[in-house]
């Protein structure tokens, strides 16, 4: 098996770039509002929250499940945890045998985010495949055109009578109009590339961006940096400077914020039900215990964050999406459940007075 390139795109960056950006291009190509590629990412968001809606009905049917096993439970619980003392042992034990008769699913707690985790980095790996592929294509093309447009008028300036210096200067002019000419931004809302993050960073990657290695870079380091910069100059005043000279922003940090707000949202709303007090836990055992709980909500949504302002805004909207789907389904799904378990109750309830 040969090294992966850089610029090769992985199998999630086939699927994402090769399938579903060409075929939108064939169609969507004129959104300007959107863009081409900002259709792709939603309609692969809703692609995959459909491939793993089983998977997420049957994490929340189980997690349901398990919040009122442990109600049913807990006065066992309690019952074992005086009996075995501080025999931490033994009340594990005893413990594991409860879970077992009233078939409490242990690994329902830390499965979903397991899963998460591994679909995050997948997902990530994807973006971040597509778009040092795209950035690679965009340079290869300009740069054909760059070098066409010098090598034609250069040719032709000669041929009227110009010096090789007068012939050279034209010429350069010549390219870098048709680079600035053939350019054409992938845009999406108010940020100008949705290849780049949504930030303070410019829209049009610098040299040491593109072939830089590390966090925010694009890592296609097999590059010549000053044919790089001698062809992506034009585009680079064009887009990366105002009329003033001072750098523009290729976005405001719109999406950034609500991807955090709306992660911290969608991880209160998924948080696993509690599980049982340890015996001979102190009080400052306890509150460690809950810290750590609630930290662990933040985790994800902060990482997302950090993601969100370093890399493309393309991987940022795919997490936009993903939390406001989830978020939105999770929601749904605690109104219709909440709604089942008032009638089971009112239906027990009305059983107990009959009787």
């Amino acid at each position: 098996m040969g090294i992966m390139l850089a610029t090769e795109l992985n199998l999630v960056g086939k699927l994402i770039y090769n399938y579903l950006f060409k075929w939108i291009t064939t169609w969507g190509s004129e959104t300007e509002l959107l863009g081409a590629f900002a259709i792709t990412v939603i309609f692969f968001t809703l692609f995959l929250k459909i491939v793993t809606l089983p998977l997420d009905i049957w994490q929340k049917s189980v997690t349901r499940s398990n919040t009122k096993k442990m109600a049913i439970m807990q006065p066992e619980l309690e019952k074992v945890q005086r009996q075995c003392g501080d025999n931490k042992q033994l009340y594990a034990q005893k413990q594991r045998d409860t879970y077992k008769k009233y078939g409490y699913k242990t690994l329902a707690a830390c499965l979903p985010s397991l899963v998460t985790m591994v679909i995050f980095f997948v997902v990530f790996s994807g973006f971040n495949s597509s778009v040092r592929y795209h950035n690679s294509v965009v340079f290869d093309e300009l740069q054909v055109v760059y070098d066409t447009t010098y090598e034609e008028t250069y040719a032709d300036e000669i041929l009227g009578g110009k010096t090789p210096t007068e012939a050279m200067n034209v010429a350069i002019t010549s390219a870098e109009t048709a680079v600035v000419g053939s350019y054409k931004p992938e845009k999406f809302l108010y940020i100008t590339n949705i290849f780049m993050p949504d930030s303070w960073k410019n829209p049009i990657p610098d040299v040491n961006t593109y072939a830089g290695t590390g966090m925010g870079k694009l890592g296609i380091t097999d590059v010549d940096r000053v044919k790089y910069e001698q062809v992506m100059k034009p585009i680079i005043q064009e887009y990366n400077l105002t009329d003033t000279g001072k750098s523009r922003w290729n976005g405001y940090l719109i999406l950034p914020v609500l991807t955090l707000l709306l992660g911290i949202a969608s991880s209160k709303l998924l948080k696993p039900p509690e599980q049982p007090k340890m015996p001979g836990q102190s009080e400052d055992q306890i509150k460690a215990q809950e810290k750590t709980n609630k930290m662990m909500t933040f985790i994800m949504p902060l990482m997302m964050g950090v993601f969100s302002l370093f890399y493309s805004a393309a991987f940022t909207l795919y997490m936009f999406v993903n939390s406001f789907i989830s978020t939105a389904f999770a929601l749904i799904y605690n109104i219709i459940t909440k709604k089942i378990d008032e009638k089971e109750k009112d239906k027990i309830m009305s059983i107990t007075v009959k009787k």
